[in-house]
């Protein structure tokens, strides 16, 4: 939908950039906590990632949809915001938040109305790049080639991590039914 907003930008309509922004934050959100697993800084890359996409939406090219070339950028500024990252905040914020994650799983009854928290959580757990993986193609429907674009990444590097993922999120929620079967 976006695709069309974007010829009124490069004619100079800037408020039709506000459209995008509305169509594409969600989105570009989720893909960026997939990647930096933090609230603010999944907002920080998001807003960074519009920033580059209007600045740089004369170099849009139109050979793919604006959203798969805005994802793009919206990863790039997640994984670059991963690399300015202090190793010792990484570390704290790992160790807080898997914390959290088993107090807030010992306080939460798990029954069929909790599955979404329950694979959020999961989600949560992966890597950043199976967790992007998992969204990408199950959650936007983007096939391989997509992710590919997308992400940077080879055909047979998609592949593989998308198999990791699956295999990873298996053995997450398999953890969240045995605690579940402890429970009882």
């Amino acid at each position: 939908m976006p695709d069309c907003y974007v010829k009124q930008v490069l004619n100079g309509d800037k408020e039709a950039f506000r459209f995008i922004i509305r169509e594409c934050k969600d989105d570009a959100y989720n893909l960026a906590i997939s990647i930096l697993k933090e609230e603010y800084a999944a907002k920080e890359a998001v807003q960074r990632a519009f920033i580059k996409a209007y600045e740089g939406l004369s170099k849009f090219r139109g050979d793919s949809e604006f959203s798969t070339w805005f994802h793009r950028i919206v990863v790039n500024e997640s994984y670059q915001m991963i690399r300015n990252r202090k190793p010792e905040r990484n570390h704290l914020f790992n160790e807080r938040e898997i914390g959290k994650s088993q107090n807030n799983e010992v306080e939460q009854k798990i029954d069929e109305d909790h599955k979404e928290f329950f694979v959020r959580k999961a989600l949560a757990q992966l890597s950043s790049n199976e967790s992007l993986s998992l969204k990408l193609f199950y959650l936007h429907d983007y096939s391989i080639q997509e992710i590919c674009d997308i992400t940077g990444w080879s055909d047979s590097n998609t592949k593989v991590t998308l198999h990791r993922a699956r295999k990873s999120m298996k053995a997450q929620l398999q953890q969240i039914d045995d605690f579940k079967q402890e429970e009882l």
